[in-house]
């Protein structure tokens, strides 16, 4: 039962994203060319330049080896999870931009059974590894064409990464906080509407502590910049 209502729930967070990519979408279309304007900031306020946005993708971890101990076997893993995210950031010039945001990294599932050892009691074992947290840093921006960038972002990730691990009928949870980097390639395709819409699809990776566990993900984003 809490198997299929979590992917119940990923697959209403994937078709939520999916209906707000298609309204946006077709925001764009209706729009017209005017980027004098926009629809809640007027031009030349001291928001200008500022942008706000949310993201969805798909997350793949690599997680260590440490809940095998020797004494599991029959394991499975599921390393890839859907990945959330708002962002919030600030346009310097053209080619450079502050930026943070909040961003979910999904889960890793571990289970096997353990004829019991040095880290599990003997039964079938479980372990369910969650992170997020919120991340600042600097986006670069270089143009390819009129209305197509390349970005690069660099910057650092404070995380909260939570295991619950679950044997012989007992739970119990592990929380660790901290701080490490993140960094994302990928593209930007500017609307150029008065709406000023932006789409990106980016390549990201995040460092989760320090024992080799990082979360590779690709997401597509839409921004809303003012103007």
């Amino acid at each position: 039962m809490t198997k299929y209502m979590d992917h119940t729930g990923k697959k209403i967070t994937v078709i939520f994203a999916t209906s707000l990519l298609f309204v946006f979408s077709s925001v764009t279309v209706l729009a017209s060319d005017d980027d004098d304007k926009g629809w809640f900031v007027p031009s030349g306020t001291a928001a200008k330049n500022a942008y706000v946005g949310v993201g969805v993708g798909q997350s793949k971890s690599n997680s260590p080896d440490s809940n095998q101990d020797g004494s599991v076997t029959g394991i499975t893993t599921d390393e890839t999870d859907i990945s959330t995210g708002i962002i919030f950031g600030y346009q310097i010039n053209d080619n450079v931009a502050i930026q943070g945001g909040y961003t979910n990294l999904g889960e890793t599932d571990f289970q096997g059974t353990s004829s019991g050892g040095d880290s599990w009691l003997a039964g079938p074992v479980r372990t369910l590894q969650e992170a997020d947290g919120w991340e600042f840093g600097v986006l670069g921006r270089w143009p390819i064409s009129e209305r197509w960038y390349v970005l690069g972002y660099i910057g650092s990730y404070w995380w909260e990464n939570k295991e619950t691990y679950t044997e012989s009928g007992f739970v119990s949870t592990l929380n660790e906080t901290g701080n490490d980097f993140s960094y994302a390639l990928g593209f930007e395709f500017d609307a150029g509407l008065k709406d000023r819409i932006v789409y990106r699809f980016m390549g990201a990776h995040h460092q989760v502590g320090n024992d080799n566990y990082d979360v590779n993900g690709v997401n597509a984003e839409i921004v809303y910049r003012f103007p």
